[in-house]
């Protein structure tokens, strides 16, 4: 293969148009974890990011040399403030979520994301930096041109048909799909520089933290050698999601395999919100035409299950006037 062709492949792989119905799948279930990441943090809000918490801003602009992309280091210290920057991030994150002022919403989103982590990164984990980048590529993608506000009142207004949204060039969608595949692959070469990883006991150690419990796994984590399989299995699906996703025959089964990672960690462990964060990205790499047969799957059955209820409640009205 000659460097022009590769230039080539790179640049279908990049530019060439295709649908955004995955993307846009994509950014509602990114505003919906950003809404709950929010609503988890309301209980703590003073306590993580208030004056009187656990970092005043003082010490975090001490600590961390400059606040940058601060915005509460721009408003007055006050519980007010921070409780009204805490309403915009939930509502730009609701706005992004439904697609309405879908590139707007997603620049107010990442501000906000960067804001928050800016302020006490203290708290911040692998999953939010993961939602921070992917906020940053929805500014810049094909995000509203479907499943959205936008594309509604654009119909309306007679600027678009009706029926399939026109094709968009990827190349956003194309670097969280990137970004996704380089934490997996980079999980694993740390991975084996542990010697637990590579000897097969590293899910033994990660199984005794205690406050990261959530529902017991009796036998897998009690025997050598399911714990030696988990372990090596582990490393072989997130490579896989990471290298092997790409080929379009492995894609399914690996995303498959993938899936029931996350869930099995999501089941057995208690960590905030991550696997979903992880799992909600693999629709990117979902082909259009599978997601366009799931979403009218979803109408059709929404419909039916619509028309039975309207039925069941005209029958139940129907036998009452008879009775009477």
């Amino acid at each position: 293969m000659t460097f022009r062709r590769v230039l080539r492949a790179w640049d279908r792989f990049l530019f060439r148009p295709i649908s955004p119905l995955p993307i846009a799948v994509y950014r509602i279930l990114f505003g919906t974890l950003i809404m709950l990441d929010l609503l988890f943090l309301l209980p703590d809000l003073n306590r993580f990011f208030g004056d009187q918490g656990v970092l005043p801003m003082a010490d975090a602009v001490r600590y961390f040399r400059a606040p940058g992309l601060n915005v509460l280091a721009w408003l007055p210290n006050r519980p007010a403030c921070l409780y009204a920057f805490f309403i915009v991030s939930l509502l730009a994150a609701a706005s992004l979520t439904v697609g309405f002022l879908t590139r707007f919403s997603a620049v107010v989103v990442w501000i906000c994301l960067v804001t928050l982590h800016r302020r006490n990164p203290v708290i911040v984990t692998a999953g939010d930096a993961i939602l921070r980048l992917a906020a940053f590529y929805l500014i810049f993608s094909a995000a509203g041109r479907a499943l959205s506000v936008d594309r509604r009142l654009r119909i309306r207004r007679g600027l678009e048909p009706r029926g399939e949204p026109a094709p968009a060039a990827p190349w956003a969608q194309r670097l969280i799909q990137i970004q996704l595949a380089v934490v997996y692959l980079a999980t694993v070469y740390w991975k084996l520089q542990g010697k637990p990883w590579v000897d097969g006991t590293a899910v033994y150690y990660v199984t005794r933290l205690q406050e990261l419990h959530r529902f017991p796994v009796p036998f897998l984590f009690d025997n050598l050698w399911t714990l030696k399989l988990m372990t090596w299995g582990t490393l072989a699906v997130e490579f896989a999601v990471g290298a092997l996703v790409w080929f379009r025959k492995l894609r399914y089964p690996v995303l498959l395999a993938g899936v029931l990672l996350h869930l099995g960690l999501e089941y057995s462990m208690n960590i905030q919100l991550f696997q979903w964060i992880m799992l909600s990205a693999y629709v990117l790499f979902i082909d259009p035409c599978d997601v366009r047969r799931a979403i009218e799957w979803t109408r059709n059955r929404r419909r039916r299950n619509h028309r039975g209820n309207s039925d069941q409640v005209r029958e139940t009205s129907h036998g009452t006037g008879t009775a009477t």
